[in-house]
């Protein structure tokens, strides 16, 4: 399990972006409360940012959990609370290297990837 992500198309604003990933993945009607935190990831050789995250924080307002588009490969959901991401992170961290159908490259990578994402969103909620 992890936190839900999506990507922004060309032209498209980072907040519209956010809500129409947020519906299409959860099926919520999602409120943002607020931004928590930019992630600029580089290349190797550390020059401009090749890839950004922007996390925020969501309220729920209505809608039933599940994913609205098949697409997006959703298998469950899992509920935590805020104070579990770093305990997600580590998981996330420490997942084999072996290779996986479906998925390119390796579990391992991937887990390390997405580990940085909860490991600042956990740092942005707690230490205010």
């Amino acid at each position: 399990y992890r936190l839900p992500t999506g990507g922004i198309h060309h032209g498209e604003q980072i907040g519209d972006a956010l809500v129409r990933e947020a519906r299409e993945e959860t099926g919520l009607d999602l409120e943002v409360r607020r931004f928590l935190a930019h992630i600029a990831y580089v290349g190797h050789d550390e020059r401009a940012p090749v890839f950004h995250t922007f996390a925020f924080s969501l309220d729920e307002r209505g809608g039933t959990l599940g994913a609205l588009d098949d697409s997006e490969q959703i298998e469950a959901w899992r509920e935590i609370t805020p104070g579990d991401l770093g305990r997600v992170a580590d998981f996330l961290d420490d997942l084999r290297s072996d290779g996986t159908r479906g998925v390119g490259g390796s579990w391992r990578a991937w887990g390390k990837f997405r580990a940085v994402v909860h490991r600042v969103v956990h740092e942005a909620l707690f230490d205010t």
